[in-house]
């Protein structure tokens, strides 16, 4: 039934609605040839690229185009289905108008439809064709095979019967479609025959699908611009339409994409990079000096805050790249806090990595990097750029709008910071993780504070290590400290195994630099730490209210500043209540910062606080304020307190939480001293509330001080142990006590274990060790390749990064006067800035509403908000009398009613 032309009578796209201007429609194999347009040109240009999927491959980079090329000219083979060309029964009638159709329902989609016909059709044909080749398909091609089809975002997960799908002339329409490409590309079939006979290599390509299917997913991407990629209705030759139509467009939309890695500056030095260096740490100059192989490296800076950790990774990474390991960095940071802090940081300095006039792009991702101004300024310059490139020297960074309109898409820029989340989304069964760890293929990842994390998050982190080295990428991670186990774990992922008892380290130095490659010996090297870094903290204990109290009083009638950071929301907002009693505190001096406020009002109090407290803060500014708050100052925020009390936490939490206690020079008074001052106002001394010490302590030790704080920090040993080491050392010199602190608070050997925390310790670890479980279960496995494997593939919206309380965004909206409006109403991004992240026991869903002109106007809002949808929580407010207060109703996941109290000073509190 079916012609030379069979193939010609089929859609590829198609204008939802008919219109005058131009074709309708655009053909099957038009579109596929598109895709594989973009691929070429892209493999052609892309030299990193092409040389790393090669090397993956085990081919010659000539032979590895091909092959990848004709991979992506088939990627939409189950669009032959009739299930699917039904979709548009107007087109499947014109195409065929002498032929009953019986309608088929498209209950697969068109990916997982490709493979079904491969399987089931198409590989039986070629094997008649290629008899020798039958090994070769059956074992290696369906590495390759499975994410090109997988295109839209994750493997095909659908077989069904071919017949429910395919008439026999869709499948004729098929192969015939399939051969003519494979005459008009010709891969070189003699290349996989010679290479399959080496089962490792066979073996190799699980992991070269991982490339493959990022690789698939970008290609559809800009294939599939039907402004580029103009839509052809009429038939012509496949070579002609190959050679005069799909490649030059795909050479206009690689070029607008900006994915063609910048040219770079060469022989580069840390002073180079970072002009404001005059005097590198011992970290710094090392890291610029430190032998660098031609191959993944993975590299552990440990070192004090301060210590300059962050341009010491940089340097590392511009020599790696200068080494030819990487064309770009992505930077992973812990919180958007820090990611932000570091973005505003690199909006200079990252253009010093390329040459002069190469406009690489430069790129926040994390889910509320919209709300940067930094960011929104870069997207202005380069579409200023973009008009006239007569403005150059006025911009810094910049970024090209196609990478910067999805996350998704966001490493595959040039430079990347954000959090650790994008990144870890590359190593889970999120919807289009590919493209992740697309765009990581060729950068040095640099990861921070990689102690910070639990063991579920710690899991995907190791996750994430596993890839990116066998991928053939390079990471640097940053730690003030880790314990060694930590530190066995991490290199232990870089190498692709478990940890095994057998330690790869044998160094305690603190600080320590530790460079791991496949090939070359393990390198530990100790380090001093600069002076003016090096530091000693005093520990004094508290063990009730009053004590604290005391010690806040006094400390402000001294005149000095103050900063009790509370374990709890609800604590920190106790605690700032009892203070607002006492009259020795002025009016307006008083402060509470916690995580529970709307985004627009958290803003406020973080900058407030940075001028009260921050590095320029004048004495008259800081003069005896008092700031109350929860771990929300742990990181990011540059504070700097005269007095600190903190609730008993672990030990490096302490340890951060006193990097903020006299953390710059100041004289007796509270003004700042000039760059390598010492500062005037004694010893810091860390007062720590916390339970009365004891050698025996009780199973509910912890938890009868703080009940609420207990279920914060379960895990009473660590707590125990942390009191017991500071009061025996009654403080801390750092660097040379981290590596005691931190190995006695967390080892994990028997002895020594109170008998009444034996029960609580056993449940904290198998919480744990569950924990891990949930991360490696979650994960995906490198060697099994892009595949389904019985994971559950989901919207990246669904996959925790991180574990914890289960929250979700709840929005603020004012009811007043008959009108609903957001908490924020004088803002572009009114309702962003009007959310709060509340827990979903707490606050579950909206009250039931009696009021029916609200009933109404909160469905108009959702219906003409975008942001909303029928799951998004919004609570309406209505005014406290006599107060600046505001209230609503909601509702728990138990179903009992709670009140929902806001105030722009307190925050949101349930009652």
């Amino acid at each position: 039934m079916t012609d030379g032309s069979a193939y010609f009578r089929y859609w590829g796209k198609a204008k939802p609605v008919l219109d005058e201007a131009g074709a309708q429609w655009h053909l099957l194999p038009y579109h596929s040839l598109d895709v594989a347009a973009v691929g070429q040109v892209l493999l052609q240009q892309h030299t990193f690229l092409r040389k790393r999927l090669a090397a993956s491959m085990g081919l010659s980079e000539v032979d590895a185009m091909q092959w990848c090329v004709f991979l992506l000219g088939i990627h939409d083979l189950g669009k032959f289905a009739e299930s699917f060309q039904q979709l548009r029964p107007d087109l499947r009638q014109q195409f065929w108008p002498d032929t009953i159709i019986k309608k088929k329902n498209y209950s697969v989609r068109h990916d997982s439809l490709g493979e079904m016909l491969w399987q089931r059709f198409l590989k039986d044909e070629w094997l008649e064709q290629s008899p020798d080749c039958e090994d070769f398909l059956e074992d290696a091609i369906k590495y390759w095979l499975q994410p090109v089809f997988g295109h839209h975002g994750w493997p095909p997960d659908k077989h069904e019967p071919l017949k429910n799908h395919f008439t026999d002339f869709d499948q004729a329409a098929a192969l015939a479609y399939f051969n003519d490409w494979r005459q008009l590309v010709s891969p070189d079939i003699e290349c996989v025959v010679h290479a399959g006979a080496d089962s490792d290599w066979v073996k190799q390509q699980a992991k070269v699908s991982w490339i493959l299917a990022g690789l698939a997913v970008l290609c559809d991407w800009l294939g599939s611009n039907h402004t580029l990629f103009t839509y052809h209705d009429e038939q012509m030759v496949l070579p002609r339409y190959w050679q005069d139509v799909a490649l030059p467009a795909a050479e206009t939309a690689i070029m607008a994409a900006g994915l063609l890695p910048k040219p770079r500056v060469e022989h580069q030095n840390l002073q180079s990079l970072f002009p404001f260096i005059q005097d590198p740490t011992p970290l710094q100059a090392y890291c610029s000096t430190v032998p660098i192989s031609a191959e993944p490296q993975l590299f552990i800076l440990e070192d004090v805050t301060g210590a300059g950790k962050t341009e010491a990774a940089l340097m590392l990474a511009q020599r790696l790249m200068e080494a030819g390991q990487a064309e770009g960095v992505y930077v992973g940071l812990p919180t958007m806090a820090t990611a932000n802090a570091m973005y505003e940081r690199m909006t200079d300095a990252y253009l010093r990595f390329y040459a002069e006039g190469s406009q690489p792009s430069l790129i926040l991702s994390h889910s509320a990097r919209h709300l940067s101004e930094k960011f929104q300024e870069s997207l202005l310059a380069a579409q200023r750029a973009e008009q006239n490139y007569a403005d150059e020297e006025n911009i810094t960074a910049q970024c090209n709008r196609w990478l910067a309109d999805n996350r998704k898409k966001a490493l595959l820029a040039d430079v990347g910071i954000g959090t650790i989340d994008q990144a870890l989304l590359g190593v889970m069964p999120a919807r289009h993780q590919s493209l992740r760890l697309l765009g990581l293929l060729n950068k040095v990842l640099i990861l921070d504070e990689v102690h910070a994390y639990d063991a579920y998050t710690n899991q995907l982190l190791k996750t994430l290590v596993e890839f990116h080295a066998a991928l053939g990428g390079s990471i640097i991670l940053l730690s003030a400290t880790l314990t060694q186990y930590q530190r066995e774990a991490l290199i232990a992922a870089f190498y692709g195994k478990k940890y095994a008892v057998k330690p790869y380290t044998d160094k305690t130095d603190y600080p320590l630099l530790t460079r791991v490659a496949k090939d070359l010996p393990l390198l530990e090297q100790p380090l001093q730490t600069r002076e003016s870094v090096r530091r000693a903290v005093q520990v004094q204990f508290c063990h009730d209210e009053k004590a604290v109290l005391q010690t806040i009083q006094e400390a402000v009638e001294l005149g000095k500043s103050v900063c009790w950071i509370r374990n709890t929301v609800v604590d920190a907002r106790d605690a700032w209540q009892q203070l607002a009693g006492y009259e020795w505190i002025e009016s307006g001096k008083l402060h509470l910062f916690h995580s529970r406020y709307a985004l627009h009002d958290r803003l406020a109090i973080e900058r407030q606080v940075l001028d009260y407290f921050g590095k320029q803060s004048t004495p008259e500014q800081r003069q005896g304020r008092v700031l109350i708050a929860t771990q929300v100052v742990e990181q990011s925020l540059d504070l700097d307190f005269d007095v600190m009390i903190s609730d008993l936490a672990p030990i490096d939490l302490l340890i951060q939480r006193a990097g903020r206690l006299q953390r710059h020079s100041r004289d007796a008074l509270g003004k700042p001293l000039a760059h390598g001052q010492l500062d005037q106002r004694g010893t810091p001394t860390l007062t720590v509330f916390s339970p009365a010490l004891t050698d025996e302590p009780q199973q509910d030790w912890y938890k009868q001080l703080f009940p609420k704080a207990h279920f914060v920090y379960p895990h009473t040993l660590v707590l125990w142990r942390t009191s017991q080491i500071l009061a025996r050392m009654q403080g801390w010199t750092m660097p040379e006590d981290a590596r005691q602190l931190l190995e006695f608070v967390y080892d994990e050997a028997d002895e020594g274990i109170p008998e009444a925390l034996a029960g609580s310790t056993q449940k904290a670890l198998g919480e744990t060790h569950a924990k891990k479980d949930m991360g490696d279960a979650l994960a995906l496995k490198l060697a099994l390749g892009y595949t389904v494997n019985s994971r559950a593939w989901d919207e990246e919206v669904k996959l925790a990064t991180r574990l914890g309380d289960d929250t979700h965004t709840v929005y603020l909206a004012c009811w007043q006067d008959g009108l609903l409006r957001p908490w924020v109403s004088d803002d572009r991004y009114c309702w962003d800035l009007s959310s709060v992240r509340v827990s979903c026991k707490q606050l579950e869903k909206v009250a039931a509403i009696k009021d029916v002109a609200l009933v109404a106007a909160l469905e108009f809002l959702r219906e003409t908000e975008k942001l909303f949808d029928q799951y998004s929580v919004i609570v309406p407010l209505i005014r406290e009398v006599s107060s600046e207060s505001w209230y609503g109703s909601a509702t728990d996941s138990s179903g009992h009613e709670v009140i929902v109290h806001y105030n722009e000073e307190i925050g949101l509190w349930l009652g």
